[in-house]
């Protein structure tokens, strides 16, 4: 794809990207306002960890009986507010426009208050908002808000109650979180952390000068890293110009006159600094299950002295449409040693080391 196709893309889906934000914030603000003037409920209070409707779910939790007596008035009322929206039908109809609207706000502003209370990152794919998620940044963790309001809306009696005591439990999460940081409120997870989690996983063979990374990183002055970075930038292409000059923008921020490494410990600017600085030589961008199942298996059968004999399970696959290859690779011995629970089936573990100075999670 040509350079100006691709900023083409880029700028479609932000600008898809900050519709959807728009439509986000004006459900939620909708839904709340509405609340507020038709049942005279304030929604942030109905959800507050130390008023009624929380603390009377936590004392009671288990005891059905118990709860249905103790019911907070706010979320009888809020519960027969948002039941009256359906109006004359019997369930939630998503094909008439006003049971949509009260759907989509509804999910908004459960989405919008995960995200303000606790902070986080909306996923926007597609255009249903039941493909659209929010990923926490504190926690791994993330939600369909819309699919949760539909699950509300269709439930009928309790409700309220549920969304109650989910919203707080992952208040709770978020607080277990907090307390194992030591007090500290750390974000830990960007929404690039989510997009790869819904993504083909590829992996690359890459030869890196890890000796000449390690010095300018932990040893060189930033000042000299930039120089350096811009120098070998010059061989990856024009292309890459625009990576480039943003990774230049990331290290300018820090003291010049300090090592990078001692003021940072960006995993992403360290492999981008890696990468232009320190590779000599790269593989394609290969899907992971393409490397496990066919290209390392094949590396280690080599050129075989004979074909196996097939079995009925290896004469099933073929019937049933499987790719030669594919039969190839799982029928043929090894003839060169893999480590069969190492990484990629193939790899020993104790050949495995990490270029992070954290020297943790690989």
């Amino acid at each position: 794809m040509a350079e100006n196709e691709v900023k083409k893309a880029e700028k479609a889906a932000r600008e898809r990207f900050e519709q959807a934000m728009v439509e986000l914030r004006e459900g939620s603000y909708r839904f709340a306002s509405k609340v507020r003037g038709q049942a005279n409920i304030i929604l942030e209070e109905l959800i507050d960890p130390d008023g009624e409707a929380v603390g009377t779910i936590a004392e009671v939790e288990g005891d059905a009986g118990a709860l249905a007596l103790g019911m907070p008035l706010d979320i009888i009322t809020f519960e027969t507010w948002l039941f009256g929206q359906v109006g004359d039908q019997e369930e939630l109809d998503l094909d008439i426009a006003a049971h949509w609207e009260l759907w989509f706000n509804f999910g908004a502003w459960i989405g919008e208050s995960m995200r303000r209370r606790h902070g986080g990152h909306w996923l926007i794919t597609g255009d249903d908002p039941k493909a659209w998620r929010l990923g926490f940044s504190k926690v791994l963790l993330e939600i369909s808000p819309h699919n949760f309001a539909e699950q509300l809306l269709r439930m009928g009696q309790g409700a309220a109650r549920r969304m109650v005591a989910e919203l707080e439990r992952l208040r709770l999460m978020h607080e277990e979180q907090k307390d194992k940081d030591g007090g500290q409120v750390l974000d830990r997870f960007t929404a690039q952390h989510y997009i790869r989690m819904h993504t083909m996983p590829l992996g690359q063979w890459m030869v890196i000068d890890f000796p000449l990374v390690s010095r300018l990183w932990n040893k060189a002055l930033t000042k000299e890293l930039i120089v350096e970075t811009r120098k070998q930038a010059k061989r990856l292409g024009e292309g890459s110009h625009s990576v480039v000059e943003r990774v230049v923008g990331a290290l300018e921020q820090a003291d010049p006159n300090k090592p990078l490494g001692q003021q940072t410990s960006d995993r992403g600017l360290f492999e981008a600094v890696a990468q232009i600085v320190g590779m000599r030589r790269a593989s394609a961008p290969v899907a992971m299950d393409v490397l496990e199942q066919f290209i390392i298996p094949a590396m280690h059968i080599g050129i075989p002295d004979k074909f196996p004999e097939l079995d009925d399970d290896d004469l099933t696959m073929l019937r049933k449409g499987a790719e030669m290859f594919a039969v190839y690779c799982e029928v043929v011995p090894h003839k060169y040693h893999a480590a069969d629970e190492g990484f990629l089936g193939a790899i020993p573990h104790d050949n495995l080391s990490t270029p992070y100075a954290d020297k943790s999670n690989l």
